[in-house]
């Protein structure tokens, strides 16, 4: 009937073209609901029919047999139905009777709405008019929209899994619960199924979330006994969903945790290593096995239990490195009390680092429903601290070149850089006279250090070697060898004293030797500086060096060479003072300053031929000055000392150079005048 009306109406001729505009109006309700559209007519054409199709959606249907006329209506019939997903709607007059009036409702219909909170646009198409002539008059529609209003409830989680958790404590998670409807949300509480006295929940009921807002409902679990627990919550509210029922799943377990409490020592003793026990269950017996590290070395039959145990026994053993140890009761009697101490143990101490002593097997038995079980839920290593020394010092000792006339004596040190107290047990020498003056054993803290005093008090000539051992409680150091050097000698040495002398004067240099040794033969070269000096032949040798006859060359044109010898093995007795003196002849006038000898190629022979010179090349020091004009004796000073000289001069007593310098005033005259010269410069004239 449809299809033969709206070819009829395609057959009619078009007509003018005028404002015709049909709305598809409005309507809301709640899920499952029916409401009400109604399709209205404003017209400036006289219509006597008109068709449309309106798309649909899965959450509207049509309700059959719905579609009314309205008053404007009434020449007219009205058919609807939904094909391809579009509700097809035709009013029309077989009379071709105009729709009275201008405006207004033209026919409505009823749908039914779904569940899903949502706005549904209602858009028309395909949109026939025809006037009272039959033909096709022009027209435009204007939209309509249906909406669902309904709250709708989704959550953060469908599952909460509490996992593994510990009997008699509480456990709290959380559940987001979101308004993803266009109503609020009411929850009025929560029905759990199985465990209504093992969960709960503080949140506050009823609450109410509004549209598209969220809130919190926190789930509290309370276990009391072990096992595996399966149970569904339901949240109570008017959400259109019906998933509201969440999964809660947990596996309650007793606590019963073994402990090694950590402990700490030094390299080498014995400490004490506590376990306990932290039990809910009433344990009656156990098993442990340490596979042990290279540092703890376990106390044979160490192991004891604590105060805890009520006629248990204990079983220990310990192969390859692994302690076993068993303990239990014959009568199935279990330990008293809930936690402290169960049982102590002994090892001994090595190496400087800590290590972690944890069972590689812990089982604790109770009987559980009949059932011996290991209910051991979690056991704990700890760290055992070892506190050593740490022996430093040098691998070699030089204690240097000392005349056998000492000991030779130097010092060395040796510190701890531990965190424990280092002791030096003993030190030895494969040399029998070597030795140190500390009083052993010695003990350095730990970051200290202390200085050994070595002492070699041997007279034997030459160099030396020795091996010292330090023993000590170092756990990874116990011996530290030191390599020792050093040489003993002949202390025999030469010294030159070259005195102050004015402008005028020759230089007497003393030659004095300190010898260990007796010394038949002696030379040394003088670099002296010979613009203003030359070597004379004035030598003059001492009670020291009698018997011994001495020489000198000239060697170069600033150098001249002395040396002693014997025909008939006379010798410097061993000792000390003066040898020779010789003499360096001024030239002129030397000019006043500074001036030095050089003593080179210094050899002390013994009567083996043997130099035993122990020192090195020698510089000698003196000062020329410019007499002062009265210092008639020069000693310095202008004093009554030059008038005794002057007085000595006139009786014709004095040598010449005192002659001359007697002539204080210069007149050629050596007499009273000179005398008076002298009390005039004492006086400051």
């Amino acid at each position: 009937m449809l299809s033969i009306l709206s070819v009829l109406l395609l057959c009619f001729g078009m007509g003018a073209r005028a404002g015709n505009i049909v709305t598809i109006g409005t309507a809301s309700g709640a899920s499952g609901d029916e409401v009400t559209v109604s399709v209205s007519l404003a017209n400036t054409d006289a219509v006597s029919s008109l068709q449309l199709s309106i798309t649909m959606n899965e959450q509207l249907s049509f309700v059959d047999g719905s579609a009314v006329l309205g008053s404007r209506c009434t020449d007219h019939s009205v058919t609807a139905g939904v094909k391809d997903g579009a509700l097809n709607i035709m009013v029309y007059s077989m009379g071709l009777a105009a729709i009275s009036g201008n405006e207004g409702e033209v026919m409505s219909f009823r749908l039914k709405l779904g569940n899903q909170p949502t706005t549904v646009a209602l858009t028309a198409s395909k949109l026939i008019l025809t006037d009272t002539d039959g033909n096709t008059v022009s027209g435009s529609t204007q939209n309509g929209s249906v909406s669902i209003r309904c709250a709708k409830a989704q959550y953060s989680s469908m599952t909460v899994d509490f996992g593994s958790v510990p009997i008699r404590s509480t456990y709290t998670r959380n559940v987001t619960v979101t308004n993803v409807g266009n109503e609020p949300l009411e929850v009025t509480g929560l029905q759990f199924s199985k465990y209504p006295t093992d969960f709960s929940s503080t949140t506050s009921f009823p609450f109410t979330v509004n549209a598209g807002s969220s809130a919190s409902i926190n789930i509290t679990y309370a276990p009391q006994e072990r096992g595996t627990i399966n149970e569904t919550v339901k949240v109570v509210c008017n959400s259109i969903s019906k998933l509201n029922n969440i999964s809660l799943k947990a596996q309650p377990f007793a606590v019963n945790e073994l402990h090694v409490q950590p402990t700490s020592g030094i390299a080498d003793e014995v400490v004490t290593v506590s376990m306990t026990m932290n039990n809910m269950d009433a344990i009656s017996g156990f098993q442990f096995e340490f596979t042990l590290p290279a540092a703890l070395t376990y106390i044979e039959n160490s192991f004891q239990l604590s105060d805890r145990k009520q006629g248990h026994s204990v079983v220990q053993t310990l192969k390859d490195g692994v302690l076993r140890i068993i303990g239990y009761s014959s009568s199935d009697t279990p330990f008293t009390g809930n936690d402290g101490e169960l049982a102590a143990m002994q090892f001994r101490l090595s190496g400087r680092n800590s290590v972690t002593l944890k069972a590689s097997k812990v089982i604790l038995t109770a009987t559980i429903n009949g059932q011996t079980e290991n209910v051991c839920s979690a056991d704990y290593g700890a760290t055992v601290t070892i506190r050593s020394p740490r022996l430093s010092a040098n691998s070699t000792l030089n204690m240097g070149a000392t005349p056998v006339t000492q000991d030779a004596a130097s010092s060395f040190v040796v510190r701890n850089y531990g965190n424990a107290p280092l002791t030096i047990n003993r030190v030895t020498f494969n040399k029998e006279e070597l030795y140190v003056k500390q009083e052993l054993p010695l003990t350095i803290a730990a970051n200290g250090n202390v200085t050994l005093n070595v002492v070699n008090p041997g007279i034997e000539e030459g160099d030396f070697s020795a091996l010292m051992q330090i023993y000590s409680n170092d756990p990874e150091q116990r011996l530290w060898n030191v390599n020792i050097t050093g040489n003993r000698f002949a202390p025999n040495y030469l010294s030159f004293t070259a005195p102050d002398i004015y402008t005028d004067e020759d230089l007497a240099v003393n030659v004095s030797m300190s010898n260990y040794d007796a010394i038949n033969g002696l030379q040394f070269d003088v670099e002296y500086p010979s613009t203003y000096y030359e070597p004379t032949d004035e030598l003059v040798t001492t009670a020291r060096s009698a018997g011994l006859s001495v020489s000198q060359r000239s060697i170069s044109a600033n150098t001249v060479r002395y040396f002693f010898y014997s025909l008939s093995d006379a010798e410097i007795s061993a000792g000390d003072g003066n040898v020779l003196t010789f003499k360096l002849q001024a030239k002129g006038d030397t000019p006043a300053g500074s001036y030095t000898l050089r003593i080179t190629n210094v050899k002390l022979g013994t009567a083996d031929m043997v130099n035993k010179y122990a020192g090195t090349n020698i510089t000698s020091s003196f000062s020329v000055n410019n007499y002062a004009l009265g210092d008639v004796n020069r000693d310095g000073n202008v004093d009554s000392g030059d008038v005794m000289a002057i007085y000595s001069s006139m009786a014709g007593n004095s040598n010449p150079e005192t002659q001359s310098r007697s002539d204080v005033n210069s007149d050629g005259q050596v007499d009273s005048g000179d005398i008076m010269a002298i009390y005039s410069i004492m006086a400051g004239n």
